[in-house]
């Protein structure tokens, strides 16, 4: 007895510690040693490096301005690495792709060497010169925030929407973007784009480029050499309108990146399978779940496994109730969380539980559309590996893209066998509010497990009114998971139970 409540402390302790992961101090700079690599300044070129040098020190950082060659052997000292777009990328280490301490770069041709994106110019980064790319320099000058759950736009205190991180002017800025992997949280895009991310971030543990795990945060900016200064800042009177505080805030996104790189990231889960067990029984007893399925289904293994998982869920503890999918969804009212089956049928469920307030966790794939989770274009925003007509052949190994997130369950970033044989596997492109456990091996744009906070912005603009996963499994697969895959599905649902906001 005494063990086992040891365990279950272990277990809470490991959960609040995630919970309190995204915290970001306005303080967070204080004291810290920032290695500043920076590059020659060119004759007649403005560079605002000194200018960033001399901020960092009103933030309270120590600031030390080395060259690229000099970096790598002063990186062990540091708390902050920050590598500025004046370096010639040509002379950087590939040490530095190593480092533990956290990086924070605007170098765009820095990015392959930090695996931070692929290594291909205008299709993995891009730097927007101003004049052969005149028109799309100067719409870059406005983005998008993408979704007010973002860590680093909630440590800004900024919400979904267009903003001006630029102020606008008619000097050479030469902003860019990457396009970094699902394993990446894209903050700021331009053009609602995900494969222009103008800020966007990597947790340590997380699925870089090239398979590449990060050892620690990495955050990638669209400034260019001279455009720190003019950076968007709402002051004064403007400070105090809501809509030109928001549109003016290229600034405070600047420094809440830099803060939220220097955080701590959050601990790695330690528990064991069965610990999880432990803790999501301990949750899950007497919480009203709601099972929707397709009732007299005519496929014997496709009833086997609706069976078999409700059987689960009742051993964990739940109040389990189910509803044919015909049903209305009014049948979520007063329940603490919604599964829906993938026995349902896509065009009977419809559109029922996109807008229930319990936290929902979808096995139907083709239904994430209606639900707002993604786009509406099949195979081109969603789709599945199956033994059809698709492009992907039957898949039963996923790749977790985020390590230290709490539905990983402990399993490093890397390959995971979730189910015991090849069968259907679901792909989606979620937006930037999503958050992406896990991809589909050598489809490395293909999320296969994602979720969204409440609160995060959706596919067309939707937001999330509850927490929301998609996990791939397909109406006959529960018996088919693996003690790996379950201890996922384990994490998930204690994920789904848990308070808004939390781990």
């Amino acid at each position: 007895m005494l063990r086992t409540l040891l365990v279950m402390v272990v277990v809470v302790l490991a959960w609040s510690a995630q919970a309190r992961a995204d915290v970001v101090a306005p303080d967070a700079l204080i004291g810290k040693r920032v290695l500043f690599v920076v590059g020659e300044a060119k004759p007649g070129v403005p560079n605002d490096d000194p200018l960033i040098r001399d901020y960092l020190g009103t933030r309270g950082a120590n600031v030390t301005m080395v060259d690229a060659v000099e970096a790598p052997a002063a990186a062990s000292k540091a708390d902050l690495i920050i590598v500025s777009s004046t370096v010639n990328a040509r002379e950087m280490d590939a040490r530095l792709a190593e480092v533990a301490a956290p990086i924070v770069t605007w170098n765009k041709y820095a990015y392959p060497l930090l695996h931070m994106t692929g290594d291909k110019l205008h299709e993995d980064f891009s730097v927007v010169r101003e004049k052969p790319f005149h028109n799309e320099n100067h719409a870059d000058y406005y983005a998008l925030a993408t979704s007010s759950t973002n860590p680093i736009l909630a440590a800004a205190s900024v919400s979904q929407g267009m903003i001006a991180p630029l102020l606008f002017s008619g000097g050479v800025t030469d902003p860019g973007w990457g396009k970094p992997m699902r394993g990446a949280d894209v903050a700021v895009s331009f053009q609602d784009d995900y494969d222009k991310a103008a800020v966007f971030s990597y947790e340590k543990g997380s699925l870089m480029a090239g398979g590449a795990v990060a050892p620690a945060r990495r955050v990638g900016l669209f400034l260019g050499d001279n455009s720190w200064s003019i950076l968007s800042d709402a002051q004064g009177p403007a400070a105090q309108d809501p809509k030109e505080f928001a549109w003016f805030s290229g600034r405070r996104i600047f420094d809440a990146a830099l803060r939220w790189a220097v955080s701590a990231p959050p601990a790695p889960i330690t528990a064991t399978a069965s610990a999880q067990w432990e803790e999501l029984s301990r949750i899950a007893k007497g919480k009203k779940l709601l099972f929707v399925r397709r009732y007299d289904l005519p496929w014997p293994e496709n009833e086997a496994s609706d069976q078999a998982q409700l059987s689960w869920l009742g051993k964990l503890g739940f109040d389990v109730a189910t509803a044919d999918h015909m049903e209305p969804d009014s049948r979520a009212v007063g329940k603490d969380i919604v599964i829906i089956s993938a026995s349902t049928n896509k065009y009977k469920l419809g559109v029922k539980y996109a807008d229930a307030t319990a936290p929902v966790v979808l096995l139907e794939a083709k239904a994430v559309d209606a639900l707002g989770m993604v786009g509406r274009h099949r195979n081109r925003d969603y789709g599945v590996n199956d033994h059809k007509e698709s492009l992907y052949p039957p898949e039963n190994y996923i790749d977790i893209a985020r390590g230290l997130h709490p539905i990983a369950a402990g399993f490093p970033a890397g390959r995971l066998k979730l189910y015991r044989t090849p069968g259907v596997l679901a792909w989606s492109r979620p937006p930037a509010g999503a958050q992406v456990i896990a991809t589909i091996p050598n489809q490395p744009e293909h999320a296969t497990l994602f979720v969204y906070e409440k609160g995060a912005t959706m596919a067309n603009d939707r937001v999330a009114p509850a927490r929301r996963a998609l996990f791939p499994m397909d109406a006959p697969r529960f018996p088919d998971l693996t003690e790996d895959g379950r201890a996922v599905y384990v994490a998930l649902l204690k994920w789904a139970l848990s308070p808004p906001g939390q781990y």
